[in-house]
């Protein structure tokens, strides 16, 4: 069956920390995270895309390296699940999922490790919402 063998991710949740203060970009504080230790940084920037990129996703995720930004670590693309969005990171070797809560207060980051899949409807939180 195509559920095994699907690693349990970390999960991150994020809070907003600058509600409003960008049309564009949200600023998030990391909160809590579950199943191992943190794979991202305590701030994330998510943004809006401007239609720069050929592929098109609708937001872009940045970590923070001491006091700057990254350079975009993924885009994130819409799913058939609502508030679900996924992208990978170093060119699918790691998934990434992204969930919405309380209209883009909260995001919750699933991180699977070492696997990448488009078969999306087998991993949390698809299975979970």
């Amino acid at each position: 069956m195509a559920t095994q063998n699907i690693p349990t991710p970390v999960i991150h949740t994020y809070k907003e920390i600058n509600a409003g203060k960008y049309a564009s970009v949200k600023h998030y504080e990391l909160d809590e995270v579950i199943n191992g230790k943190s794979l991202l940084s305590e701030k994330i920037n998510i943004q809006k895309d401007r239609k720069y990129a050929r592929s098109m996703p609708d937001y872009w995720l940045k970590i923070r390296n001491g006091n700057k930004w990254s350079k975009p670590l993924t885009g994130f693309f819409p799913t058939d699940f609502k508030g679900i969005y996924f992208g990978d990171i170093y060119y699918k070797k790691h998934l990434v999922l992204a969930e919405f809560l309380n209209n883009g207060k909260e995001v919750k980051i699933y991180y699977y490790q070492n696997y990448y899949t488009r078969q999306l409807q087998y991993l949390a939180p698809v299975t979970v919402s």
